[in-house]
């Protein structure tokens, strides 16, 4: 068996007798488009290219292969067109708080107009999130706009912002750093539990505030489940942090308080998907819709 998208990248390779120029287009990392290559010449047993460090020539089963492809590809293309005006989907990717704050209002609305259509959304660690989208593995993915600027690659995709609100602490009713300062210097060094905090964002942080956390070995607990940080919030000394949305339902619960995050960090979300990536014209109207209804809720 293959993946139809190594027939895809086989043929951009073939087509312009450049892996580097077939992985901008494919919009692919170089490494990631040769691995797959290899992969097919691997279960195929056959060698499709011949590489030098100048040039990249096709073998003569590289040839033959290629005289099927554009027909292959065709085909199926018509095939995928054909399952999709039954049914549209969304592969989506995204951190556990997204998931947790924006993703089901977003799904609420589009439920009466899309009524036939799918959503699957995962949570990854952001680079392999984005490798996804990338690699046509997902549609979208929604992320901190901190973290969007660590990760490579950002010149491919096309960003568009979804809610930027800011961060609420949310800690048992009667905690002791509720009758305190509430200052950086008097929260950070409790327990905390945080939902993602990833390297990438990490990395955004501006310096005092990087140093601090640091000092404190900030976060003890980090989980990939708000659900989780919360029910340490509720059940022991631990305090989380929220987005400000989610703060004033939870606030309505019995056990839990919150206030102003006294940081310089703000819930600032975006939705990154490749630019120019090809789809019919009903999976691009799901998509605006989805992103629509995204803003909408925030």
């Amino acid at each position: 068996m293959f993946d139809i998208r190594q027939i895809q990248y086989f043929e951009a390779v073939y087509r312009l007798r450049s892996f580097s120029q077939a992985a901008d287009e494919m919009h692919l990392t170089h490494a990631a488009l040769t691995k797959s290559i290899k992969t097919l010449e691997h279960k195929w047993g056959v060698q499709l290219f011949h590489r030098t460090t100048r040039r990249v020539s096709p073998s003569a089963a590289g040839h033959r292969l290629y005289e099927k492809v554009p027909l292959f590809l065709a085909e199926a293309e018509a095939l995928r067109q054909t399952a999709m005006r039954e049914q549209r989907h969304i592969r989506l990717m995204c951190g556990p708080v997204v998931l947790d704050t924006l993703v089901h209002p977003a799904l609420l609305a589009l439920r009466a107009k899309y009524d036939d259509s799918r959503i699957s959304a995962e949570t990854k660690p952001p680079l392999e999130g984005l490798e996804d989208v990338l690699e046509r593995r997902a549609d979208l993915m929604l992320i901190h706009a901190n973290t969007l600027k660590a990760l490579p690659y950002g010149e491919r995709l096309m960003v568009t912002p979804i809610v930027d609100e800011p961060y609420r602490v949310i800690c048992c009713s009667g905690h002791e750093v509720l009758s305190g300062n509430r200052q950086l210097d008097d929260i950070i060094p409790h327990d905390w539990a945080i939902a993602g905090f990833d390297m990438f964002f990490q990395q955004t942080l501006p310096q005092p505030l990087a140093a601090l956390l640091s000092t404190h070995d900030f976060p003890k607990y980090r989980l990939l489940s708000q659900t989780a940080c919360l029910d340490l919030a509720r059940q022991s000394d631990v305090l989380t942090l929220v987005p400000e949305r989610s703060a004033v339902y939870l606030t309505r619960q019995d056990g839990l308080s919150s206030f102003a995050f006294p940081g310089p960090l703000r819930f600032t979300i975006c939705a990154a998907r490749v630019k120019n990536k090809a789809t019919d014209t009903a999976e691009h109207g799901l998509l605006e819709e989805f992103i629509a209804a995204l803003r909408a809720a925030a």
